[in-house]
Order: C-alpha cells, then sequence, then structure tokens
C-alpha cells in the first residue's frame, strides 16, 4: 500500500486528517482540531482510532502539518502524543511544518505578525479564565515524545521529501505577497486587525490580565522584533526551520492546557468554549484573527515520482484559502500540457469545502472529502459535484458519515472506506 488517508469529522467544523506512509514507516496529521469539539465523539472514536492505529504502526518519523493557525486545526494535537507514547522508542525523527508568513511586502508581514501576537493575548485571557497555563505544542511533544520536533515554515517552492517516491509541493503561500492581491488583502487585514485590538483594549480595561494586557502596549516593539528575526531567516536558501528557542517559536503553535490528553478534550475544551460564550469579544477577536490569516494558509500537492521523473499527483490540500486566493494560483499554475484537469485520488475541500476556486478546477479527483456538516452555519460549494466528470467519482461530506478512509495501493488504484 502506497498510503492511507483518514479524515474524521470532529464537530461544526474542524479538520482532521492523518495520512501514513507504511513503506518508509511515516505517519503524518495534516490538522488535527475542532471547533467548537463534540467531546464525546472525540474521546471516544478519535482517541480509540489513535489507539489502534498507533498501535499497530512501526514508526520511524512522525509529522504534524498544521496549514493554518487556528484552534479548529490544532487544538486537538495533544492527542497525537498517543502516537508517541505506542511508538516513542522508534521514532527517530519529529517534524512539525507550518505556512510561512510573507516577508514582503513589509506592511502584510507586520499586520499579520501583529495579529499573532494579538492571538497569544487572547489565548492568555482565556486560559486565565478557565484556570489553566499557555503552553506551546512543542512542549507537550517534548514532555510525552521524548523528542525535540522540527519547526519548519514552509512557502511556495518548497520540497518536503516523504521518501519512497513521495514529495510534497508546497504551492502556497508566497514569500512575497502579490501585487494583484496586496490592495485586497491589506484592506482585510487592517480591518481584522482594528477591530481585535479594539476588542482587547476593551477586554483590558475592565481590569482583566495584567501581565497579557501588557502586551498590547508593547506591541509595536514585539512586531519589530519578530519582523526581524524572520527577516533573518529569510537570507537562508534551504528549507527555514526556526529555532525553539526563537521569538517566533514563542508566538507560534500556542495551546491553553490543563490535564493531560485526553482528559484535556474531555474536561478542559467545554470550559473553554463555555468561557468564550460569555466572553463575546474574546470570541469575536479569535475568529477575526483566524479569518484574516486565512489566506496564508498552506497548499498542498503530494506527488508520486515514477520512470525517476514522471509524477502523478495523489493528494491535494488546499487549506483555508479564500476564492481570490484559489483564483490566483489556478492562473499561476496554469493548465496542465494537454489543456485537461490531471487526475488525483484525494481532495480535501477548501476552509472545510465551503470555499472553491480555479485551483481546485485544475484536478479531478477521485474522492472530495468536505468537513463542515452544519447546514445552518454555511453552505458546501456546488462546484465539488458539478465542475468535474471523472468517473467514477465519490464526493464525501461530514453530514453524511464521520470518518473516512482511502487506502492507496498506486495513482490508479484504491479503495474507500466510509464510516457512518
Amino acid at each position: 500500500m502506497l498510503a492511507r488517508i483518514i479524515n474524521w469529522s470532529t464537530g461544526v467544523k474542524g479538520e482532521a486528517t492523518a495520512i501514513h506512509f507504511p513503506d518508509v514507516r511515516r505517519l503524518q496529521f495534516v490538522d488535527f482540531g475542532c471547533w467548537p469539539c463534540d467531546r464525546i465523539y472525540v474521546c471516544n472514536t478519535i482517541c480509540n482510532d489513535l489507539l489502534k492505529l498507533c498501535n499497530g504502526l512501526n514508526l520511524d518519523t512522525l509529522d504534524t502539518i498544521l496549514t493554518h493557525l487556528h484552534a479548529d486545526h490544532y487544538n486537538l494535537t495533544s492527542l497525537t502524543t498517543y502516537c508517541c507514547l505506542l511508538n516513542g522508542s522508534r521514532i527517530n525523527t519529529m517534524n512539525i511544518y507550518i505556512p510561512g508568513i510573507p516577508h514582503e511586502p513589509p506592511e502584510v508581514r507586520n499586520i499579520a505578525l501583529g495579529l499573532l501576537v494579538l492571538h497569544e493575548i487572547v489565548l492568555k485571557l482565556v486560559a486565565e479564565g478557565v484556570g489553566a497555563t499557555l503552553d506551546s505544542i512543542i512542549k507537550l511533544f517534548n514532555i510525552y515524545c521524548k523528542k525535540t520536533p522540527n519547526i519548519t515554515l514552509l512557502y511556495r517552492g518548497d520540497v518536503v521529501d516523504i521518501d519512497g517516491g513521495t514529495k510534497i509541493r508546497v504551492v502556497w503561500p508566497p514569500k512575497k505577497f502579490p501585487q494583484k492581491l496586496r490592495k485586497r488583502e491589506l484592506r482585510k487585514l487592517r480591518k481584522r486587525y482594528s477591530e481585535v485590538l479594539e476588542a482587547l483594549r476593551k477586554v483590558c480595561g475592565s481590569g482583566s490580565n495584567e501581565s497579557a494586557c501588557k502586551g498590547i502596549d508593547e506591541l509595536e516593539e514585539i512586531v519589530k522584533m519578530l519582523g526581524d528575526e524572520l527577516e533573518k531567516y529569510q537570507e537562508r536558501k534551504e528549507h527555514i526551520t526556526i529555532s525553539l528557542e526563537s521569538n517566533l517559536a514563542k508566538y507560534l503553535l500556542l495551546l491553553p492546557t490543563t490535564y493531560l490528553p485526553p482528559l484535556d478534550v474531555y474536561y478542559y475544551y467545554p470550559l473553554f468554549f463555555e468561557y468564550l460564550r460569555s466572553k463575546s469579544e474574546l470570541m469575536m477577536a479569535l475568529l477575526r484573527i483566524s479569518d484574516a490569516l486565512n489566506d496564508f494558509s498552506l497548499i498542498l500537492e503530494y506527488h508520486h515520482y515514477y520512470d525517476n521523473k514522471r509524477s502523478k499527483v495523489l493528494i491535494v490540500i488546499p487549506g483555508d484559502n479564500s476564492d481570490d486566493v484559489l483564483n490566483y494560483v489556478g492562473c499561476l499554475e496554469g493548465k496542465p500540457v494537454g489543456g485537461s484537469a490531471r487526475d488525483v485520488v484525494f481532495l480535501r475541500g477548501a476552509h472545510h469545502g465551503t470555499h472553491y476556486g480555479e485551483y481546485l478546477s485544475l484536478f479531478k479527483p477521485g474522492v472530495t472529502w468536505l468537513s463542515e456538516y452544519k447546514p445552518e452555519h454555511s453552505q458546501y460549494r456546488l462546484e465539488y459535484w458539478s465542475n468535474t466528470c471523472t468517473n467514477p467519482r465519490l464526493v464525501i461530506t461530514a453530514r453524511n458519515a464521520v470518518k473516512t478512509e482511502i487506502e492507496i495501493d498506486n495513482p490508479s488504484t484504491w479503495k474507500v472506506h466510509v464510516y457512518r
């Protein structure tokens, strides 16, 4: 078997995908989160699945890929430590891959970094409100996996070699944000930044956590420090792997923690969401930050190479990017040679199946997974059904399945299991 893909439905919205490459003993979690969490389902189903999955594998490499730095993509990451507890002595390498922040133009970079600083302030306030501490996901891996992960910022043009003939091509985000999208992106970033800053000043003005709120007064200084650090990393020609002691690492991958997994999900998350419901300013701030940073999501293509040079696309994961970005990337990529769309085994819908753009029309997926499941929350894009003509073709949604498994024997042969 070349690869096995598992997708879980985790709640109103969220992404949780695991990809196992048995021949090279490598397991990847490509996002692992929910918003809000169905704690009974998560603990009874996902935890049990992870126990079975990790207990039965002989792993050498464990990867965590976060396409988007938002809670519904990463707040279940603590559960992946099961794979360390069950395979800890055999796992030799741990990697965390996250989207890089474009370093040009400086204004886009600085507002994006400012939103990450404000995100830390929000999480500190939430953690204080529920009696939790604020730690990095990195710390969880250090504790439970007894290993220090490599943290890599991914940009367009980077390639991650999975081994065994499979490589990940990074399509987005770019190091330099394109001129065509800048005006629109800056308008959105400025608007969201102002809204979040106003909401936090209102919360902090009511006498909340002084140490957390201190970051608002130091915002410009912190953003400059992070910007200078990011610029130094940009000078490297190879993958940008950031130091665990760096200031950038401090403001990335943050997770309020109270209990050991899976008790954190079962006991802590209900408190987390209940507290947010009572603090509308903080809830709004988190949602605005997420919306602002959507267009820096990773777009990933998994290519399997054969005959030395030729390749076929196995998997496409477009993150939470907007229609505008997906349309721009579609033009950037251009039509494949011959003009027809490329066959791909598996496509995960953009922004949980609620976004669609020209880039996705470049592919003819055999299996598509859409994770959003509340009709009153948002609607799936009909293009996932109407814009392709492959046969056989299967679109699976979280409204009619709680889990899917796709076993890829080769780029032309695969099996699908649907769990209701």
